[in-house]
């Protein structure tokens, strides 16, 4: 399962977890993305989406 935004393209970030003693060591920061329905060139279709671009797409409306 890809976890992509179907609508930005978004993906996995990469960065540091860094401990209280500032030791640093590889981790990966994964989207928020939810299975939702939108209307695409009028008609619902299921699309992965990450929660910033569902939050936009309400607003717009």
């Amino acid at each position: 399962m890809s976890r992509v935004c179907d609508i930005c393209g978004r993906g996995k970030m990469a960065g540091n977890k860094v401990s209280h003693a500032e030791n640093k060591s590889n981790r990966t920061f994964e989207l928020n993305l939810q299975e939702t329905t939108m209307d695409i060139n009028g008609k619902p279709t299921k699309v992965k989406a990450c929660t910033k671009c569902i939050k936009k797409s309400r607003k717009s409306k």
